[in-house]
């Protein structure tokens, strides 16, 4: 590497407006991308707060409603808010109105990348008919999408909009001078002229790795993340710039093979549509054709059709489908014992619901997986759509990310509703100790 060459690069971009400006801006985008995603950071923090202390609140309330119970008149008070009197000693109800809230804590890396987070939902409250998929954790917005909306986030900064700044810093190195007709006197005092190309492409590449360098950095510094996230910040690092290097080394021999200016921006440009824009929409396009949009239709089945067929069946055949699901209610009753038993069984109907809810969405989890299978499959050469995944992995924005939180999620429901339905055939009063023991099963 020769300094003077480096001196040279130097004086001529600070030198240059456009270059100063261009590069100015994109630095400033990229801190209020930072700024952006750090308040969206610390209002999901805020609102998780939130719902926490309002679920632990609610619980102390039924707790102490529990512990000065002293006559079955004072538990048909309890519950004012539903309007009616219901008796909060038997177990349907306390769980009923026992809140209980899955939530997704956002990950420390989420100001260098908000991925879908603001439309995905990163807290669930669990009730007996709740899903996997209900509306208010599959919402989803693109990212082109969020632009009209005034936000963009780091991410998209460095992978779509990095290598137009680095087009803009270099596009004239090499075209210029033979544009002008002086590139001869130039091989004349370089005779390396290959190497006098790296070391001016050089600059602007050790400007832009140290940049974006310094910008996670300090982010990481300043968010925490360095403590509590330090090998993904590492990763963030090393990805950023190993993208960096990868669209540098293209467009290297792009100005060593070009004869001007335009020739030299025409073929970053096209490179730049090529791998950012072209093969990721075809892409895109081919595992929409092989794996069409999924309307969930079968999930919409189960909760319009196949929910009211489980509502016109008779106790017996309930009761048959509910053993079925917890084989540990099996009390060896007759067809009348199990006519009688008609609040138990229509208490328990949801879990039959539950549990075809459950189905339709592992199928469409299994459709997903297949579908995300073929989207790895083109990485070899569809490199900015595994950078993208790669980097949503770093930040937890990613759909393995919210995979496990809807895990999570059905786990919860699985465990509330069992212990839901076994209470409600087990025929014994709630108090204090008991609740205790529900609320270590919902939590």
């Amino acid at each position: 590497m020769n300094i003077n060459i480096f001196l040279f690069e130097f004086k001529h971009f600070i030198r240059s407006k456009a270059k100063v400006f261009s590069f100015i801006l994109f630095v400033i985008i990229c801190v209020l991308s930072i700024y952006n995603g750090v308040k969206t950071s610390d209002k999901q923090f805020e609102t998780i707060l939130d719902v926490k202390k309002n679920e632990s609140v609610e619980h102390t309330k039924i707790y102490d409603w529990l512990e000065n119970i002293s006559s079955n008149e004072d538990s048909l008070k309890i519950f004012s808010r539903s309007r009616k009197r219901v008796n909060t000693q038997e177990p349907f109800w306390v769980i009923i109105y026992t809140p209980n809230y899955v939530v997704k804590d956002p990950s420390p890396m989420l100001p260098f990348g908000i991925g879908q987070s603001q439309q995905f939902g990163f807290y669930k409250k669990i009730n007996r008919w709740s899903s996997t998929y209900d509306t208010d954790t599959v919402e989803e917005i693109s990212n082109y999408e969020r632009l009209i909306n005034g936000d963009i986030d780091f991410s998209f900064m460095i992978i779509y909009l990095l290598p137009l700044l680095m087009i803009i810093l270099t596009f004239n190195i090499n075209g210029l001078e033979k544009d002008l007709n002086f590139h001869k006197l130039i091989t004349a005092q370089n005779k390396k002229i290959n190497l006098w190309i790296f070391n001016r492409l050089l600059f602007y590449v050790a400007l832009l790795l140290i940049s974006v360098d310094v910008i996670i950095f300090c982010t990481g510094f300043f968010t925490g993340a360095f403590e509590t996230d330090l090998n993904n910040v590492l990763n963030l690092m090393l990805l950023s710039n190993i993208y960096i290097l990868f669209f540098s080394i293209l467009f290297y021999f792009v100005i060593k093979n070009s004869q001007s200016i335009r020739s030299i921006a025409f073929k970053m440009i096209s490179i730049w549509l090529l791998f950012c824009v072209i093969i990721p929409g075809c892409v895109h396009q081919y595992v929409s054709f092989q794996y069409p949009v999924n309307y969930m239709t079968d999930f919409l089945d189960v909760n319009r059709k196949k929910t009211y067929d489980i509502f016109k069946l008779d106790n017996p055949d309930l009761y048959n489908k509910i053993l079925e699901i917890h084989p540990e209610i099996s009390l060896n009753k007759d067809l009348q014992e199990i006519n009688l038993e008609n609040q138990k069984i229509r208490r328990s109907v949801y879990s039959i619901i539950n549990k075809m809810n459950i189905d339709a969405a592992n199928e469409i989890e299994r459709q997903n997986e297949d579908k995300n299978r073929l989207i790895r499959f083109t990485y070899t050469f569809n490199p900015v759509s595994y950078v993208q995944n790669m980097w949503n992995s770093c930040t937890s924005t990613d759909y393995d990310s919210y995979k496990k939180f809807r895990i999570k999620i059905k786990e919860s429901i699985q465990s509330r509703n069992e212990l839901l339905v076994l209470e409600i055939w087990k025929e014994q009063k709630v108090d204090k100790e008991t609740f205790q023991e529900y609320l270590k099963v919902l939590n």
